[in-house]
């Protein structure tokens, strides 16, 4: 036999030889298979059936449900939200406040860490029991990944759509380190929620998805009409409304939308799509003051602003805007920093801004108007996080 390489060499097979197989955590595998055969996959991956979205894919008429998970290592956070995010005032039903429920409150005291996770489940439908919900989310939770979790839970109804919070302590009940895998958070999460709440009271009607597809073009986040927009759009962003045929009315809708968003312009005929408007759009369903913030800029360009990451190094420059969770939906704080050279971040925090300052030695709430400078740290697990400095750079009113 030639050699693999194509020389004129012989070669050996070695019998003994056994291939590698590269180790995966049983939770990460149970998910990736869990997206594989959830019932949108699998009806993405047929073809024919009603189309209510368009693009050729039926319609995952389980109940819809959002989820989303934040961590933090910082005991002092962990204690608040316990003690007053929880529970406080005005988000039960009759106005008081929320009760807790899940593990023996003092049993979840005293073994409290600095670690904890946090998660936010918010069903489409308020017919949905919030308790039994998350109940039976925690217990799932557990099965896959294999902990007796310390857990705390609250439901609120000061918003439009009544959710639940659900605090995890960093150890469990078997004193293991808890770390719950990111392929669990991108799709076991949300995939068993949307089968608890269908579990409840069934699969949406016609009339429920007919509503959403009516809501669709309003939303503010990266929507599958926005996937369409991106399939017909040239690479310069200029698409004219002559090329829109497939969902023409809701299309052109969406087109009208985003332009109020500040993420499109229209003229002659063409549209002209902003170039970050789809990360403007995914942005802003993460952190959910993106949109409001990118419109508020004082002296930058829309254009210009971006999520902070460790990748953007140290940065220097005046803050023009700071965001609190008011709205319950996310438990971020937000910063916007504008800077000389026209650039502008969004900077998402886990807990109030502060700054240190190098004159005084000592830590100060940050305001706006303040100039600073911004560098990351990195804990032992990688983690890059935001730290604030008090500079005395002037910059321009």
């Amino acid at each position: 036999m030639r050699h693999f390489l194509f020389e004129d060499r012989p070669y050996k097979i070695n019998p003994r030889f056994k291939r590698k197989r590269k180790e995966m955590d049983s939770a990460v595998a149970l998910a990736k298979v869990l997206r594989r055969l959830s019932p949108r996959s699998r009806a993405n991956a047929g073809s024919g059936g009603s189309n209510h979205f368009g693009g050729g894919h039926r319609t995952d008429i389980r109940q819809k449900c959002v989820v989303k998970m934040q961590y933090s290592d910082s005991k002092a956070a962990h204690i608040v939200q316990l003690d007053e995010y929880l529970s406080r005032e005005g988000t039960a039903v009759d106005g008081s406040r929320a009760p807790l429920y899940g593990t023996d409150i003092f049993e979840y005291q005293n073994n409290m860490v600095d670690r904890n996770f946090r998660i936010f489940l918010s069903p489409q439908s308020d017919q949905v029991n919030l308790k039994e919900m998350t109940e039976n989310f925690i217990q799932v939770l557990e099965l896959q990944t294999g902990y007796s979790f310390y857990w705390q839970g609250s439901n609120h109804y000061n918003t439009a759509h009544p959710h639940s919070h659900i605090l995890i302590n960093g150890i469990d009940k078997k004193g293991k380190n808890v770390d719950i895998p990111r392929d669990i958070v991108k799709t076991f999460m949300r995939e068993y929620a949307r089968d608890i709440c269908t579990s409840q009271i069934g699969y949406r009607t016609e009339e429920e998805i007919e509503l959403e597809k009516t809501r669709e073009p309003e939303a503010m986040r990266f929507t599958r009409i926005d996937e369409s927009i991106k399939d017909i759009c040239p690479e310069n962003n200029i698409l004219f409304s002559n090329q829109i045929y497939a969902d023409r009315e809701r299309t052109l809708l969406r087109l009208d939308n985003l332009i109020k968003m500040g993420l499109c312009a229209y003229n002659n005929g063409a549209y002209t799509l902003d170039s970050q408007w789809e990360e403007s759009l995914r942005a802003n369903s993460r952190y959910n003051t993106f949109l409001t913030a990118r419109s508020q800029l004082q002296f930058s360009d829309q254009a210009n602003l971006k999520v902070y990451s460790g990748e953007h190094g140290n940065i220097s420059g005046k803050v023009t805007k700071i965001f609190t969770p008011e709205d319950d939906t996310s438990n971020n704080h937000a910063v916007v920093i504008e800077c000389q050279d026209g650039k502008a971040y969004f900077v998402p925090l886990l807990k109030p801004p502060s700054m240190y300052d190098y004159k005084t030695k000592i830590r100060m709430g940050l305001m706006e108007g303040d100039t600073i400078n911004v560098q990351t740290l990195e804990n032992q697990r990688g983690r890059l996080t935001p730290v604030f400095y008090k500079t005395n750079t002037r910059y321009r009113n």
